[in-house]
């Protein structure tokens, strides 16, 4: 009797001991560190693929463009992307601008509408909601500004590219860029 009371104590205390050094789900993500940076990346991808997923809504058949979001650790920026598959015909600089001002106008939907609407956007993407961080800092809007930008792919769809179509046209700039000031490349 007294082995089988020892016995059954053992294992309670190994099944606490085992129960204890393996804490639950909420427990181990509040022990996670996240930072606003992390926060405000993960707010940007998911914008990202819903304004891709939104413009695409506009285009009978079509595909959303592929998106991403990249912390380039050299450059010290973010860059957000969307790359769009189409034909040949509609890759030029001009539908890559276009596509870029839509893109942005998709992002900014929530934001007020005016020449900081890109700032407000960006301010917030990094804020969590009922956050206090926003009055330590000055003007972060303006600084996202300088340290985010969105590159816009034209290519040829994937069957058309693997028949030899390479020509592509990218366009980059800020998120409050005039038309003039957003960088166009064409390649192939």
């Amino acid at each position: 009797m007294v082995r089988s009371i020892a016995a059954a104590l053992l294992l309670s205390l190994l099944a606490s001991a085992a129960w204890a050094e393996e804490p639950d789900i909420l427990t181990r993500l509040r022990n996670e560190p996240l930072t606003l940076f992390d926060w405000g990346l993960a707010q940007l991808d998911r914008d990202m693929q819903r304004a891709a997923a939104r413009l695409a809504a506009g285009e009978p058949g079509g595909e959303p463009p592929r998106t991403s979001v990249v912390y380039s650790w050299r450059e010290r920026r973010v860059l957000l992307t969307l790359a769009a598959e189409v034909p040949e015909r509609r890759r030029t600089e001009a539908e890559c601008t276009t596509l870029f001002h839509l893109a942005v106008q998709e992002l900014t939907v929530g934001a007020p509408q005016g020449p900081y609407a890109a700032g407000w956007y960006l301010h917030h993407a990094f804020q969590p909601k009922g956050h206090f961080w926003a009055s330590r800092f000055e003007d972060i809007g303006a600084k996202l500004l300088d340290a985010v930008r969105l590159e816009v792919a034209l290519r040829a769809p994937t069957h058309r590219a693997l028949a030899g179509d390479r020509r592509q046209v990218r366009c980059r700039g800020r998120l409050d860029a005039e038309p003039d000031a957003i960088a166009v490349e064409l390649q192939g």
